[in-house]
């Protein structure tokens, strides 16, 4: 279950990220080109990633300081600098990349309807919407949730999130 929680994250971040810049444009014309597609698939999977890496490597940066607390009050840095701190450096890295590539099929799946089948607006930002909900499930077995009330939180979300981005019309 560890390992799901950066993939729903970032598939999670990709389909919100790629819904606030493009909701105004799918709304109104329905019709998303491939190089703001892949534009925004790209950057919204790489800014994701970097933020995955800096939340997972702080966290278990702060686990490493803590336990190395507990056997050396003195000098919580050594673990830091042993196997220990390589070991989490490689551990954020490849769950960032994992938040990476999940990112960009977040935001790819959420603006290629529109793309593929011009003028199909609401259809683009329906599977949009039922994707975050389905990520809401997911993350609740992660969390040991409720399935429904993370379900429907997701979807709300990524209501709000459409609401704000036909308000912002970024693109």
């Amino acid at each position: 279950m560890k390992n799901l929680f950066p993939i729903v994250l970032g598939f999670t971040d990709g389909i919100i990220t790629s819904l606030v810049f493009t909701a105004g444009l799918i709304t109104s014309s329905g019709t998303i080109y491939l190089q703001i597609l892949l534009k925004i698939s790209i950057g919204s999977s790489i800014i994701g990633a970097f933020s995955y890496f800096i939340a997972k490597y702080s966290e278990l940066r702060g686990e490493l300081i803590q336990s190395a607390m507990m056997i050396n009050p003195s000098s919580p840095l050594h673990l830091l600098k042993s196997k220990q701190g390589l070991i989490i450096v490689g551990e954020a890295v490849i769950e960032a990349v994992q938040a990476l590539v999940s990112g960009f099929f977040g935001a790819f799946i959420t603006m290629f309807p529109a793309y593929e089948f011009p003028g199909s607006g609401l259809e683009s930002i329906s599977i949009a919407v039922v994707s975050l909900g389905i990520m809401g499930a997911l993350i609740s077995r992660y969390l040991y949730g409720g399935a429904i009330r993370w379900a429907l939180t997701f979807v709300s979300m990524g209501l709000i999130t459409v609401v704000i981005g036909i308000y912002l019309n970024i693109v």
